[in-house]
């Protein structure tokens, strides 16, 4: 029994041994776990607080979006309102041009008319003028005749 005993304590001894060391290493292993607990805790936060942020960059994105869509859709109606407007300036000019060619056309020909008119007075006047000439002309003939013969007839006279 004593052989028991002893090889019992040192069993017990041993197995002693074998938990003190299991116990320093699990407390060991413990402090680690609670490190790496901790540790994960604190990277947890971390992605809470980048969740977050991104959540909020994503809503900023968003309205960005939206105010973008919002802009297009303005510069949309006013660049058809321009191109409506540069259309009608571009039909009423094209209007006002033919209005022009026309009043133009018609202005040329009254000016053609108007210069035949003319030409034709004018050559009516000439006309005129040389029988007037002409008719001075026998006038002054006749006047020169009559001089001529009055200065004859005192000479008679005498």
């Amino acid at each position: 029994m004593v052989g028991v005993s002893i090889y019992f304590a040192y069993k017990f001894g041993t197995v002693n041994e074998r938990m003190t060391v299991l116990n320093s290493q699990d407390s060991l292993q413990s402090v680690q776990v609670e490190s790496f607990d901790h540790a994960l805790h604190d990277l947890e936060l971390k992605f809470i607080g980048r969740g977050k942020h991104i959540q909020e960059f994503q809503r900023s994105v968003e309205k960005l979006d939206s105010k973008l869509d919002d802009t297009k859709q303005e510069l949309t109606t006013k660049i058809d309102d321009v191109n409506f407007s540069v259309e009608e300036l571009k039909s009423y000019t094209n209007a006002e041009l033919t209005s022009l060619k026309t009043d133009l056309q018609e202005t040329s020909d009254k000016l053609s008319t108007v210069r035949r008119e003319t030409n034709n007075e004018i050559l009516d006047l000439k006309q005129i003028l040389r029988r007037l000439n002409r008719s001075l002309k026998n006038i002054e003939d006749q006047v020169e005749n009559l001089e001529e013969t009055k200065m004859d007839k005192p000479q008679e006279e005498e």
